[in-house]
């Protein structure tokens, strides 16, 4: 196509400069492969050969590991007690585990949607299409959203004592004692949340790989 740069060494890295800005320009929602090609002066055919599209796109400005919705889809049901200590555990392990700073990228995404209206919506409309997307039609929608927002305050009011207030013994304490602290909050949290739920939580922490 005329005008569009053929790929080269820095064409990956100018892909994901042009999503970070057209992210929080436009929110996940209305970002487009197309926009964030033509910001970033290359063929839409090039961002998927490098990132498989707008979701990969989004794992990889967020640092993830790997986008949700593959792990939640490849999870496999849990039940039984302690449950909430490994997705307690999970979670932390996300942002700590091959971070020489234990809570850096943490502590980057929340300076990022408190600083930025659009970047909290692009986080929001991420989580709510690729994480949540997936319910069961007789589930109590209200009640659905009720206990995903309790659990979700939980797990990031444990993570943003630990690695942003450094309040004790959140700051301190290994991820198993903070597991042990939160986990059984978590579990009476969970109620009578739908099962397709809880694996979507667990994939999203990375649990499947733990089990």
């Amino acid at each position: 196509m005329a005008g569009r740069r053929p790929g080269r060494p820095a064409t990956r890295r100018e892909i994901l400069e042009a999503a970070r800005d057209v992210f929080a320009e436009e929110g996940y929602d209305r970002a487009s492969v197309r926009a964030i090609a033509r910001q970033a002066g290359v063929d839409p055919a090039l961002v998927y050969h490098y990132f498989d599209g707008k979701p990969a796109l989004f794992v990889e400005l967020l640092e993830l590991a790997r986008d949700p919705r593959a792990v939640m889809e490849a999870a496999a049901a849990v039940s039984g007690p302690g449950r909430g200590a490994r997705v307690v555990t999970g979670f932390l392990q996300a942002w700590e585990d091959g971070d020489p700073t234990p809570g850096t990228r943490f502590r980057t995404v929340i300076q990022a949607v408190c600083t930025s209206p659009e970047a909290a919506t692009a986080l929001r409309e991420f989580l709510t299409e690729r994480v949540w997307s997936r319910s069961l039609p007789s589930d109590d929608r209200s009640s659905v959203r009720a206990r995903r927002a309790s659990i979700a305050s939980q797990l990031f009011g444990v993570a943003f004592q630990r690695y942003v207030l450094l309040v004790e013994p959140y700051a301190s304490a290994s991820i198993d004692e903070v597991a042990a602290l939160v986990g059984p909050v978590i579990d009476q949290l969970h109620g009578e949340m739908p099962q397709s739920d809880l694996d979507a939580m667990e994939a999203v922490v990375g649990l499947d790989e733990q089990r």
